[in-house]
């Protein structure tokens, strides 16, 4: 069982302060990127906020917070994940989630990822139909389904359909790694890794909590 904190940006410092609470026990994490278009909300670098920090990561005149303990996942919840991708990656991150909704050219997501040999993922909502990914899912590095059509925010709630399609993806592909992301809690896991979920994404049952280590612990157990 994998279990990655996951943190949604909104500036520099709160980027730095979320990766440092998660360092010391997580060492891959996944943030979150909205552009407020894909999504009704934005984050860091969308948001104008720090846009500066951004080109410097890009550029790699300097490295991701801890980047020495921590590997970075990003999951890009934007429009158009094929265009921007590269500068994803170019910013030393160790691997990408995209949206299949969010284009209609998911090969040249796969395509530039696996040129730049870094993981790929595949996101998908709960109302989305699941045969969009039968191109994709055995090309992927890992599937990972959305526990709610609501993304971009921590604290939304857990949907019944989304239990629903990890169940008949791991029918479908039994050897997938299957992520959840939204809804991933103490309360929930029992029954997302019974579904067949093996990795867990948690932003705020992690983040907001008095103490993120044991939680991660309790639910990596």
């Amino acid at each position: 069982m994998q279990v990655l904190p996951a943190i949604i940006p909104r500036n520099k410092d709160q980027l730095e302060e979320e990766i440092r609470r998660v360092a010391g026990f997580a060492n891959l994490i996944q943030i979150d990127i909205s552009d407020g278009i894909f999504t009704p909300y934005k984050t860091w670098p969308y948001n104008g906020n720090n846009t500066d920090y951004f080109e410097q990561l890009k550029k790699q005149e300097i490295g991701w917070p801890r980047w020495e303990d921590v590997d970075v996942e990003v999951h890009l919840m934007v429009k158009y994940p094929e265009q921007v991708v590269q500068d994803w990656i170019n910013s030393g991150v160790s691997g990408v989630v995209a949206h299949i909704e969010a284009t209609e050219d998911f090969q040249k997501v796969i395509d530039i990822c696996k040129e730049n040999m870094v993981s790929i993922g595949i996101a998908i909502k709960p109302s989305t139909d699941i045969s969009k990914l039968t191109a994709f899912a055995e090309q992927v590095d890992f599937i990972q389904v959305m526990g709610n059509d609501l993304l971009g925010k921590h604290g939304v709630e857990l949907e019944e359909e989304a239990i629903s399609k990890i169940k008949n993806l791991r029918e479908l592909y039994p050897q997938s790694i299957i992520a959840i992301d939204i809804g991933v809690s103490l309360e929930t896991k029992d029954e997302l890794v019974s579904a067949g979920a093996n990795k867990l994404i948690s932003g705020g049952a992690i983040l907001e909590s008095a103490n993120p280590e044991e939680v991660w612990s309790e639910l990596s157990s």
